[in-house]
């Protein structure tokens, strides 16, 4: 449980810069743009010329509250950002007026805007969820993700475009500094009781840095009051150590790896612009767990060829991470590894940077003519891994392409930050192509963060790669947990005891099970005892149909077989996918869930291998 800042916090806040004194991106030296950057930045704010602002509407934000469903505001809200952004970008770019009527229209309409706030996150500091939002009186008590990103926009834009907007008028730039207080920067300071700052609530997640690096960031910007420039550094450091008071030192993130994206690279984020408001004097990018904290994204990767990663807990199996930010974080922790990484990382496509985290995403574009010293191209990878804070482990065959097996598993427990009921679940893949699958979570909505999240088939532990006893599957919360869990790294072999993550009706007396790459083959082993007579079924999901060779055999791809105890009866679901986040994450609109059924089993051991 690492705390970077723990009796410096004092120290650190008494080197705060003014902001006449305060240099953005102040490690890469000239903010310089290449042509092929510039010419696809304009290309894409040409277009949004001559696309119109749509109206956000009322009955669009009552959506939610009424049905569950955030896409329709969603959408509505970041287009406008989107449109906004690239409209700058592209006047600051030529500088000649041509983008700047409309890209004034979109500041004001922002700045109109009655809340920053998405309607799902009202509940950030109340209970309930309300038609409409709270935020239009004086004082503002909610920051959630996206107002503190609008935040951090519209300071960048004042920052970098002080001289095109001052000349039409400075009430724009005085604007946004008065409505960037109001929104970010007074709740922010104003109030502990946010979950996310992890003074009143000690499990805290991605929200924590997210928040952080933005509102950090709007304050360096725009925050010309010294005591306020402070106040933001000094309580920013101590929510950063509420939020790495989570982690192992080995730098796990619990999340996953589409999470760690704004998890451990905001952290990252926030550093950086540590280092830019106090001049350089917070530098603490040689610790070791900020290394750690880096190096995670690479040992979670399956193929970097397709973007796949380890995908428990809500992350998605394809992850898009930008390159200059890994070899940046490489180059600041002293890592070869993600220097190397992400000399491997492919391309960016530009839509898919400018939505999020806009800080990094710029800084990310200007280092691009600084990184003239390129890494050599290699497909490297750690033969094996072993998280001990989130119990992960993961394996693989081959450490310089993705040749053969890799297989991760984890223990855990049933209350992780984004949690799945998959306790003891694993995943496997052949060649860089999956086999055993993780299912991955659909598109948000309502249910997705309330009281209904473990009703939905995606979060159930008979959908992920574990059995059921008696048809209980495993139930959500710290209770439901692995214990025991032992890694063997000269076996490569993760074993540990599931019973306490069933529910007692499930008749539970032991589980134990053993995961293990040996010799080019998957063995799993589950130990199972229950009081009385019962039923088991073994899950496993894929996103191949597979083969029914003879009793004992399942065909799952040309090369690999699932061999089984042939006294297990099978059958085979066949899950139609409606939901367009899931069918992008696999490229297909169904995948398939195998069971293997035993019924009057009291005690009995059960093997099942891939090879």
């Amino acid at each position: 449980m690492p705390k970077i800042f723990e009796n410096k916090i004092e120290e650190y806040s008494k080197h705060v810069l003014p902001i006449e004194k305060f240099q953005l991106f102040s490690d890469i030296g000239k903010l310089q743009l290449n042509d092929k950057t510039t010419s696809s930045i304009l290309a894409i704010a040409e277009e949004y010329l001559q696309k119109e602002y749509q109206p956000i509407l009322a009955h669009s934000y009552m959506r939610f509250e009424k049905n569950g469903n955030r896409n329709i505001y969603e959408d509505e809200y970041f287009e406008r950002r989107v449109m906004v952004w690239y409209l700058f970008l592209g006047e600051y770019i030529e500088k000649s007026g041509r983008f700047l009527e409309k890209l004034i229209d979109g500041i004001w309409l922002i700045l109109d805007e009655c809340s920053w706030v998405i309607p799902a996150h009202t509940k950030v500091r109340i209970e309930y969820i309300p038609k409409l939002p709270l935020q239009y009186k004086n004082e503002v008590d909610i920051v959630d993700l996206f107002s503190a990103e609008t935040g951090a926009m519209l300071s960048l834009i004042s920052y970098l475009g002080k001289e095109f907007l001052d000349g039409i008028t400075p009430i724009i730039r005085d604007r946004i500094l008065y409505e960037v207080r109001r929104r970010v920067i007074s709740p922010y300071l104003n109030y502990n009781d946010f979950w996310w700052m992890g003074y009143t609530r000690k499990n805290i997640n991605n929200w924590c840095p997210w928040i952080a690096s933005n509102v950090l960031a709007a304050c360096a910007l725009v925050e010309s009051e010294m005591e306020t420039r402070c106040a933001i550094t000094k309580k920013s450091m101590e929510i950063l150590d509420h939020f790495t008071r989570m982690y192992h030192d080995d730098g796990g993130c619990d999340e996953g790896p589409n999470y760690w994206t704004v998890a451990g690279a905001s952290y990252f984020d926030c550093l950086e612009v540590l280092y830019d408001i106090t001049g350089g004097y917070v530098d603490v990018f040689n610790h070791p767990f900020i290394q750690n904290l880096g190096e995670y994204i690479v040992k979670f990767c399956i193929n970097i060829d397709k973007n796949y990663y380890i995908n428990f807990a809500d992350s998605g199996p394809c992850v898009r991470i930008n390159k200059n930010l890994i070899r940046r974080f490489g180059r600041r922790t002293n890592s070869k590894m993600l220097q190397q990484f992400g000399t491997n990382c492919e391309e960016t496509n530009l839509s898919i940077q400018m939505r999020y985290t806009l800080y990094r995403s710029l800084k990310n574009l200007f280092e691009e003519e600084n990184l003239s010293h390129h890494h050599e191209r290699i497909h490297e990878y750690p033969l094996q891994t072993w998280f001990e804070g989130i119990e992960v482990m993961a394996v693989r065959e081959s450490s310089l392409n993705h040749s053969g097996f890799f297989f991760a598993m984890k223990g855990g427990h049933n209350r992780e930050s984004h949690n799945h009921n998959d306790v003891g679940h694993f995943l496997i893949y052949d060649n860089g192509e999956p086999l055993i699958i993780d299912v991955g979570v659909g598109t948000y909505c309502a249910d997705t963060f309330n009281e209904n999240r473990y009703k939905i088939w995606t979060m159930k532990s008979c959908y992920h790669n574990l059995p059921s006893f008696n048809d209980i599957d495993q139930m959500n919360g710290f209770k439901f947990h692995a214990d025991n869990v032992r890694y063997n790294p000269e076996l490569k072999r993760l074993s540990m005891d599931l019973k306490n993550a069933y529910p007692g009706e499930s008749d539970l007396v032991r589980f134990s099970r053993t995961g293990q790459l040996e010799k080019g083959i998957i063995r799993i082993k589950d130990e199972i005892e229950l009081k009385k007579e019962g039923t088991v079924k073994f899950h496993f999901m894929v996103v191949e149909k597979p083969q029914y060779i003879e009793k004992g055999i399942l065909q799952l791809s040309m090369e690999r077989n699932l061999y089984y105890d042939p006294e297990l009866d099978f059958s085979l679901d066949e899950i139609k996918i409606e939901d367009s986040k899931i069918i992008n994450n696999w490229k297909r609109d169904t995948v398939y869930r195998i069971i293997l059924k035993a019924e009057k089993i009291q005690k009995r051991n059960f093997d099942f291998s891939f090879q």
